[in-house]
């Protein structure tokens, strides 16, 4: 599944790198993976970071090695669940 992180952040670019380096670290040492951070064009949010898991389960597993920042004030975590069409007929 995909698992996009929306956010708006109050901090400075230097906070931001500091906590997308911990995102490549946790993701590191679980079975997530980090697409990367980008801009979203969405007028509601700053940010989006893309990552791919196995379950949403292993995403909060590697989300809780983050600490949360106060700069990010607030969030929405939205699902991509793949869909498989090679059994219709």
């Amino acid at each position: 599944m995909k698992v996009l992180l929306y956010f708006d952040w109050a901090g400075s670019r230097k906070d931001l790198k500091e906590w997308n380096e911990k995102i490549i670290v946790a993701c590191e040492e679980t079975e997530v993976s980090y697409d990367g951070l980008y801009g979203s064009m969405n007028k509601k949010w700053n940010h989006v970071a893309m990552f791919e898991a196995n379950s949403y389960d292993e995403f909060l597993k590697m989300a809780g090695m983050v600490p949360k920042r106060p700069m990010m004030t607030h969030y929405i975590t939205e699902l991509l669940l793949k869909h498989s069409l090679s059994n219709v007929r």
